[in-house]
């Protein structure tokens, strides 16, 4: 029998809207700290996407109504069991919508439209951020500070007041834990606490007037998990202004009042407006990182809208191409020779050309957006076929004009004009023993950019270039230098590449880097035609623990203080 999604996802809001929403608000912002695929705490075992159905819940519990017979403060393991099989009936529900029906004929063509817009659509809405803050934040700067103006006069803030209030808020949680959690010196331990108790002959009701603040204020905590995460407007006037603190929480705060959001695979506020309104005077962040995701998106949305949208589409794209010259010039020690924005003698226009002893990498960037994908199989394949071919097939067309140059061994004359009248230089494409396709893109693909082989066309005398997303680019590569890893590391990782297309399940890049870096793929196993790897999410798990424990390297990295002091447990994520 199918799952009627209409059914059960009405049954999840009505079953969560019993639930308060400061107290539930929090016990799910303290959940999402521990997520994790090897080993995940109790609650979070039997969820497939954590992140994403923990964000759904929030979601269905502050559009909900309050229920008559009132609010529970708290839902108990038996609620949390329950709403686990909800949502993963939910999943199961958008399943079915690739699965065959009565009138279907069932050929190589449904086969094939199905193996590709399932992993599309199911990785779409089921993966959360993948990225750091400090990536965003970047974005956040070069992508809009161009139209400050404009953005100021829209939103009544600059674009560095987003971040300046985000990273305010973003502190706040670590602020408590360290005024009201954390153990100070000299502060009596909860076992201490007992044993003074029974010296003095009290019965466990006496206790609580004993009970020394610091204690009480973590069994406050632990009741009540939203605390760390709530602040007042007061605090946000404080420190930016009363028309900035209006402005940003306007902008980004949502309450509980009932609305028709009821599907997973729709449009979230809890995405859009991650900050809950208390109280007139007192607001709640749900999460940090989707509050910086949501400014980056409010900002998108508005620039895509505006009279200037072709300009910012040229900016954003420009901004894209330095972005990777800078990752791969750092990786390089400043030592490639760069050639960008160039033509070939051909009158062709390309983006990138690094060259470093005996090894070319031909880099075109893309910054085309990444359309949802429908969950209608049939209507979704076009789309999904037409942003990939707009992408990644046409990033991989535009440098293998270049790389087939170095397979013919055939000199590649650049120029840095379309008429061709200012020559460069000429290469000697013989003497680069390897040249590499790679196309990096502002957003991810999932399964059809991490396996290209179900989509990309190549030429019969090319191999499958590297498809990457910048973020992922950019983690690699300041992995590979935390390691003290060179160019013949990428060079190795680069052969190992061209290979795995065909033998991939993952709409993860990081987890074929990690796998890589962890040695879990070794081309001897490549060597056999009925190898496949399916990559599991764990094998991120190095990318996370160099940036809770020592710091990925960022530009304007946060929290290194913490990460290095060794007194602090990292959470989530490793």
């Amino acid at each position: 029998m199918s799952i009627d999604l209409t059914q059960k996802s009405q049954e999840l809001k009505d079953f969560v809207s019993q639930f308060e929403t400061t107290m539930f608000l929090g016990d799910i912002s303290s959940l999402m700290q521990f997520i994790r695929f090897d080993s995940p705490t109790n609650s979070l075992k039997g969820l497939s996407s954590p992140q994403r159905q923990l964000l759904y819940l929030a979601g269905l519990n502050v559009t909900s109504e309050i229920p008559a017979a009132g609010l529970k403060a708290k839902y108990s393991d038996e609620d949390l069991d329950h709403m686990k099989v909800l949502l993963n009936g939910i999943e199961n529900g958008y399943t079915e919508f690739f699965y065959p029906r009565p009138a279907d004929v069932v050929d190589e063509d449904w086969k094939m439209r199905r193996m590709i817009a399932m992993p599309t659509f199911l990785g779409y809405f089921n993966h959360g951020l993948l990225n750091y803050e400090e990536q965003i934040i970047e974005r956040v700067q070069e992508y809009f500070t161009p139209f400050n103006e404009e953005i100021k006069n829209h939103f009544k803030l600059e674009v560095q007041d987003f971040i300046n209030i985000y990273n305010y808020i973003d502190k706040l949680p670590n602020e408590f834990l360290n005024q009201k959690i954390n153990k100070k010196e000299g502060q009596q331990t909860w076992e201490e606490f007992c044993d003074e108790m029974k010296e003095k002959d009290l019965m466990p009701m006496e206790w609580q007037e004993h009970l020394p603040q610091h204690l009480q204020d973590l069994f406050d905590w632990m009741y009540d998990k939203g605390k760390m995460y709530r602040y007042s407007k007061q605090q946000l006037v404080d420190n930016f202004g009363i028309d900035k603190a209006e402005a940003f929480l306007n902008t980004f705060t949502s309450k509980r009042e009932k609305t028709g959001f009821l599907y997973y695979t729709e449009s979230n506020i809890i995405h859009s407006r991650p900050i809950f309104k208390v109280s007139d005077d007192e607001f709640q962040l749900v999460e940090a990182h989707q509050l910086i995701q949501a400014v980056y998106n409010a900002l998108f949305e508005f620039c895509t809208q505006a009279t200037f949208r072709e300009k910012f589409y040229a900016v954003r794209g420009k901004k894209l191409e330095i972005k990777i010259e800078n990752v791969f010039q750092r990786f390089f020690k400043g030592k490639a020779f760069i050639y960008k924005s160039f033509f070939t003698q051909d009158g062709h226009e390309q983006d990138l050309l690094f060259l470093i002893d005996g090894m070319a990498l031909i880099v075109e960037a893309k910054a085309s957006k990444r359309d949802e994908p429908r969950r209608e199989p049939d209507k979704a394949y076009p789309l999904i076929q037409s942003n990939f071919e707009e992408t990644i097939q046409k990033g991989y067309d535009q440098a293998y004009r270049v790389k087939s140059k170095f397979i013919s061994k055939e000199a590649l004359n650049i120029y840095s004009d379309e008429k061709l009248k200012k020559h460069v230089i000429d290469i000697r494409t013989k003497n680069y023993h390897s040249a590499f396709s790679i196309i990096v893109t502002l957003e991810r693909f999932g399964q059809i950019q991490t396996d290209l082989s179900s989509l990309l066309e190549i030429y019969d005398d090319d191999e499958f270039p590297w498809s990457v997303c910048i973020d992922d680019l950019e983690i690699f590569l300041l992995q590979l230098e935390k390691l003290g890893k060179n160019k013949s590391q990428l060079m190795a990782f680069l052969n190992l590449r061209e290979k795995l297309h065909g033998k991939l399940i993952t709409a993860d890049e990081l987890e074929v880097c990690g796998a890589f870096i962890n040695e879990k793929i070794t081309t001897k196993e490549l060597n056999s035609d009925a190898t496949v790897f399916a990559l599991t999410p764990d094998l991120t798990d190095i990318f996370d623990q160099t940036y809770q424990t020592k710091g990925l390297g960022f530009e304007n990295e946060k929290n290194l203080k913490i990460k290095t002091s060794g007194k602090y447990l990292p959470i989530g994520g490793i």
